[in-house]
């Protein structure tokens, strides 16, 4: 997602890949659980790509709306589904972790939905997506633990980064055991020189 020119209409395509950095800052802090993850809005996989820089181990399975991202998400092997996963019938299963940068319009169905199919769930949101009224019974229940990103993305080539701060949400899925998570952690990653951010 971004929010450069955020009073326009947003690509088409909707498609902003996320920069190694974002994700490298993110695993240098947390050891996300399983060896088998998932990224269902992948676009062409560059949060896949930099995680398998740092965790080769780990298997993948991706989803991805758009038919041309199918070879690139294959040439990376990421098992890739094209659809919508949004989608009722689109169900996926042994899946430990979810990392993603959903579209900002359909992040929060792109968080529920991922609820359903991982207990960890990592996304790249806004840090305003905090102060919704319309998310706020959401989020009082489903209490994120919050990793902020403290340069600024850029989300295009041309290297222009963001108006707004970012942060890597992390939910976990609800059990018997923890009907509600009414509390989150928070935490500052490093700085990442100016020389380190790009794609």
């Amino acid at each position: 997602m971004s929010s450069t020119n955020r009073g326009g209409k947003r690509a088409p395509s909707d498609n902003y890949p996320t920069p190694f950095w974002c994700v490298a800052r993110l695993l240098e802090v947390v050891a996300p659980e399983g060896a088998v993850w998932m990224d269902p809005c992948a676009g062409t996989g560059s949060i896949i790509q930099a995680v398998k820089m740092l965790r080769p181990e780990i298997v993948w399975h991706s989803c991805e709306i758009r038919p041309e991202c199918l070879e690139p998400l294959q040439n990376i092997d990421a098992r890739p589904v094209i659809g919508d996963f949004l989608v009722p019938g689109m169900r996926f299963a042994g899946i430990h972790t979810i990392i993603m940068n959903p579209p900002y319009r359909l992040a929060q169905q792109f968080i529920e939905k991922s609820l359903q199919v991982a207990p960890h769930v990592f996304v790249l949101l806004r840090l305003n997506y905090l102060g919704s009224s319309k998310r706020n019974t959401f989020m009082r229940n489903h209490c994120p633990d919050i990793y902020v990103l403290p340069n600024r993305p850029a989300f295009r080539q041309d290297g222009q980064t963001d108006s707004i701060e970012y942060g890597w949400f992390e939910f976990r899925r609800l059990s018997k055991q923890m009907p509600v998570k009414t509390e989150g952690r928070f935490r500052v990653l490093p700085l990442t020189p100016k020389e380190e951010r790009r794609f």
